[in-house]
């Protein structure tokens, strides 16, 4: 199959240091090269070069991180889908976790612009002993007539695979037609905020001490679930993408001191 944007990338370890090992890009996708963090984390960038997502546009990532390797993986910039009403935009991410690895995905919002299509699937496959941490966020999108929430069509599941079996399954569905608004949805809100972290060592008290900390929040609602794995999910409604983004910061903080001692990740670099 022909895609709009490919993207492959194996990293792996050797003495003592994370390194990409592979990469092969094809149209639209390209990857910044890698910024090492003072922990030896590599901090990669996804570029998307031709500026937004059209009808028809198809995209497919496949990233491996070798046994006890570790990756940080962002974005550019928001991904802006725009009016496809024929075919759609798809896009499916693989991710493969090796025994003891880490891999920390960051994404920019999702933009959908008036008459947009757009479907995601994402797929984690990953031992028991690996790290999985991701965040993407939904925005209402934009036209004209600056109303709100005029695309037509917003599909994204998310597949965890833990030692071969599916633990995890989200799928977010929105479709404006549907009063979006309405009760058990978006309830008054606009912004959608998504964080998942699997981690062995993700237990209870880290929830509660996420919930303290959250406490305080205004103008959100949020709301903190274990998982049947050992890992946690967050969810968030908000007015505005900054809040989402200060919930995530604060919680990706408190995340990080406390599984594995280490402060956050510098995830943008000027």
């Amino acid at each position: 199959m022909t895609y709009t944007g490919y993207l492959e990338l194996t990293v792996e370890k050797k003495h003592h240091r994370s390194f990409v090992s592979n990469s092969f890009f094809d149209g639209v996708l390209k990857i910044t090269r890698p910024t090492y963090l003072p922990e030896g984390l590599p901090l990669l960038t996804l570029i998307h070069v031709g500026g937004g997502y059209v009808d028809g546009d198809s995209y497919k990532t496949e990233v491996v991180v070798g046994k006890d390797a570790k990756l940080a993986l962002t974005t550019q910039a928001s991904t802006k889908i725009y009016k496809s009403l024929r075919l759609g935009v798809r896009q499916e991410m693989d991710y493969f976790l090796h025994d003891g690895s880490e891999l920390l995905v960051k994404q920019d919002p999702l933009i959908a612009y008036k008459d947009a299509r757009f479907s995601q699937v994402t797929n984690v496959y990953m031992e028991s002993t690996s790290t999985f941490y991701y965040t993407d966020i939904i925005t209402p999108g934009w036209s004209e007539d600056r109303g709100l929430f005029q695309y037509k069509r917003i599909s994204s599941k998310l597949k965890i695979f833990i030692d071969g079996e599916l633990q995890v399954y989200d799928h977010q569905l929105l479709i404006p037609g549907e009063n979006i608004q309405q009760l058990m949805q978006l309830e008054g809100y606009t912004h959608i905020g998504t964080l998942f972290m699997i981690h062995p060592q993700v237990d209870e008290q880290l929830i509660e001490r996420l919930r303290s900390e959250l406490s305080s929040v205004n103008h959100s609602r949020f709301g903190i679930s274990a998982l049947n794995a050992k890992g946690l999910s967050i969810r968030v409604l908000a007015l505005s993408t900054p809040d989402v983004e200060g919930i995530f910061s604060l919680c990706e903080g408190v995340i990080r001191q406390q599984l594995d001692n280490k402060e956050m990740i510098e995830w943008r670099k000027w």
